[in-house]
């Protein structure tokens, strides 16, 4: 598990310029959180394996830069999860014995953004900008996958 906290973040475009505060509402390409936590981990028994991973990003915002039509936008936190089970088939001899085609090849199931979290943008108002809607930021939501492996 590793937990990031930024202390400082900033940027100075040109010498003499403006330093940017990036924890503190100004941005340069988007927001940035002040704490994020990764964390990983798993096992393998007896040609079983589980593998599971998990990201949090912190709340953060962009303060409005005064212009007419111009609004704070405030990201929410989001935290993800990711779960993967796989079974090596070539490890099990009986299984072998009786389907030999099985020797080598390893059979996974994986989910992506098992609980489809998606990350809540809002501006002054309440309401989520239309560049920001989830279906824009996040078109993929929770992914299924089934992966048969065989090794020649």
């Amino acid at each position: 598990m590793f937990h990031t906290v930024r202390f400082q973040q900033s940027v100075q475009i040109a010498s003499g310029g403006t330093v940017l505060n990036l924890l503190d509402g100004d941005a340069i390409s988007g927001s940035v959180a002040r704490h994020s936590l990764e964390m990983e981990g798993g096992g393998f028994y007896r040609g079983f394996g589980l593998r599971f991973s998990g990201n949090y990003t912190g709340g953060s915002r962009i303060d409005a830069s005064g212009l007419p039509g111009s609004t704070t936008l405030r990201f929410a936190p989001i935290a993800t999860f990711n779960l993967r089970l796989f079974a090596d088939l070539g490890r099990k001899a009986k299984l072998v014995e009786q389907v030999p085609f099985l020797k080598g090849s390893r059979v996974s199931l994986s989910v992506d953004n098992v609980f489809n979290a998606q990350q809540r943008v809002t501006d002054d108002s309440g309401a989520v900008p239309l560049r920001y809607q989830p279906g824009y930021q996040d078109p993929r939501g929770r992914v299924f996958e089934i992966e048969f492996r065989k090794q020649f």
